[in-house]
């Protein structure tokens, strides 16, 4: 799955807040979210989503998503 076909998933599950951000470079930072390349969430960037998933592909992101 491409970062467009992450974002275009995204919006269907969640409507246009849906996000999906690529981060290749986030590998042994710290932090939650430091550790995985792929973030999708149901809310736009800097605002709370209400539901969250991250994985180092697209598709374990998807598959944790999950309300917070």
């Amino acid at each position: 799955m491409t970062h467009k076909e992450a974002q275009e998933e995204a919006i269907r599950r969640w409507g246009e807040g849906g996000t999906a951000t690529f981060r290749p470079g986030a590998k042994g930072k710290h932090g939650r979210l430091a550790r995985y390349k792929c973030v999708v969430s149901s809310g736009e960037r800097g605002y709370f989503p209400s539901t969250e998933g991250q994985g180092d592909t697209w598709q374990e992101a998807f598959a944790d998503a999950r309300p917070r």
